[in-house]
């Protein structure tokens, strides 16, 4: 299963927001089951933004701060493929009025261009027009658990 994790499962794990342990419980099963996660890009540099962003919020030096954001960063190297993007899939998010957040937009064109099965998001009300469209489910982390783990 290739399961495609919009920007702000990255962050809800990352910063141990409120459904920090759902994305963890999905994160170790699809890594223990050997599962593909896939992110886009420029879910890659926002990441990198926010994440610096918030260890600033640590008062580390700025040493530190870049040391942990490598770590950071070459974890999920190590936890994440890349999804396929071509400027086709970018122009397509820019163009699909089934969106109001075009960020939204093309993280869905890019999954559906990687051929993911499965767009992991917290904001799933976003993407609902798109989902009837597409042969992509998109499921929140409690979904996700209730479909494939708990089943």
């Amino acid at each position: 299963m290739n399961i495609f994790c919009d920007t702000n499962i990255i962050m809800e794990y990352l910063q141990q927001r409120n459904q920090y342990a759902l994305v963890e419980k999905v994160f170790l099963y699809a890594t223990n089951g050997n599962h593909n996660l896939f992110i886009s890009f420029g879910s890659f540099y926002t990441i990198t933004y926010l994440s610096e962003k918030y260890l600033k919020c640590e008062n580390l030096s700025k040493e530190d701060r870049i040391k942990k954001l490598r770590l950071i960063l070459n974890g999920i190297f190590e936890t994440f493929r890349f999804a396929y993007q071509t400027s086709n899939g970018m122009k397509s998010g820019v163009n699909d009025n089934n969106f109001d957040d075009l960020e939204d937009s093309y993280q869905a064109h890019i999954a559906q261009e990687s051929g993911c099965d499965i767009l992991l998001t917290i904001n799933d009300k976003h993407f609902s027009a798109f989902a009837e469209k597409s042969s992509i489910k998109v499921l929140t982390p409690q979904q996700f658990i209730d479909k494939y783990i708990n089943s």
